[in-house]
């Protein structure tokens, strides 16, 4: 089948591969759509992925094939991957936070544990599926992941009704996070976003918008008031200092994303406006499910977020292009 792995230089190369064998409790998943995601940009030329590996966790798919001891899944149901595979008997799964599993990311579907969805076919656990609802389509489907990043981000954030929040980024999980807090019901949103293009597309998609370099200007769109949480989406080390910058005493900063390099920050202002900073990683069960309720219903406008849909030939160069610093992109979908 045809599928992208990690080449030796580090690139992305169409290759054949074979189809991996089927365990009893496992299915095999005829992959529609699976997405670019930030994080596979970021950790393409990690050691997590070595030479020959598969990426993609974002995906949608048909069941084509079924393991012996699976129930409840038939040949041709549609379905999007929660692609962690939690152990369920550590602590932190036992506590109901499963998405904290020490090991769950290693058993991971294109994360490194496991190939993934950058290929015409990929196995997946069965437990790790999740129905498509029939009105909802295979490409929407794809977006059930990073949604469900920003859906935990906000959950994590403890915003109360009509407080104003200002989101940091504007790149695909920047504008999902953004969503999450309008299908909140935060009606004073703002999205900090220093590069043109991505203002752009960010005030297409309705949301206010302000490249940052003026706080005051900021506040005005937020009201007039510093923001009750800042949601720090933008993956830079100076992210955080922001958005400590934007909040108010005792307001949240929730980081959602993971600079590589490390930040500073002055803490004698966290103590003296009892700031509270708040890491988000990935999502629970309960956000992936809540995630996929809202693509079903209709409730952001899932068809301005996937901005291309390309050939699984052309991996590479949408790498490349989201990396460049002037992409003009949103989501980009790979179609096998």
């Amino acid at each position: 089948m045809r599928g992208v792995a990690v080449a030796a230089d580090r690139s992305l190369a169409l290759v054949e591969l074979p189809d991996d064998p089927l365990g009893a409790d496992e299915v095999r998943l005829a992959v529609a759509f699976c997405g670019i995601c930030g994080s596979d940009l970021h950790m393409k030329d990690a050691p997590a992925f070595p030479v020959g590996a598969v990426m993609g966790h974002e995906l949608a798919g048909e069941v084509v094939e079924v393991g012996d001891e699976v129930s409840g899944w038939e040949l041709g149901d549609r379905a999007t991957v929660f692609p962690f595979d939690p152990c369920g008997t550590c602590a932190e799964c036992r506590a109901g936070d499963r998405h904290l599993c020490a090991t769950g990311a290693a058993r991971a579907v294109g994360l490194g544990g496991r190939p993934g969805g950058y290929a015409e076919r990929v196995v997946v656990p069965a437990r790790s599926l999740r129905r498509l609802p029939d009105r909802l389509s295979a490409a929407h489907g794809a977006l059930t992941e990073p949604l469900a990043v920003g859906v935990h981000a906000v959950a994590l954030a403890e915003l109360g009704a009509g407080q104003p929040a200002v989101v940091l980024g504007g790149g695909p999980i920047g504008i999902m996070t953004a969503y999450a807090l309008r299908l909140h019901g935060c009606e004073r949103v703002v999205v900090v976003e220093p590069g043109r293009t991505r203002r752009e597309l960010v005030a297409r998609l309705g949301f206010a918008v302000a490249d940052g370099a003026d706080r005051d200007e900021v506040l005005a769109l937020l009201g007039g008031e510093p923001a009750a949480v800042a949601l720090d989406c933008s993956g830079h080390p100076s992210g955080i200092v922001s958005a400590l910058g934007l909040v108010r005493p005792r307001g949240r900063v929730v980081v959602v994303g993971v600079p590589v390099e490390p930040s500073t920050i002055a803490l004698a202002g966290v103590v003296i406006a009892e700031h509270q900073i708040v890491g988000s990683l990935a999502y629970s069960d309960a956000d992936f499910d809540e995630a996929l309720d809202h693509l079903a219903a209709g409730r952001l406008r899932a068809d301005d977020v996937i901005t291309t849909v390309a050939d699984l030939a052309q991996a590479d160069a949408w790498f490349t292009e989201l990396t460049s610093g002037a992409t003009e992109q949103v989501k980009v979908l790979l179609r096998p």
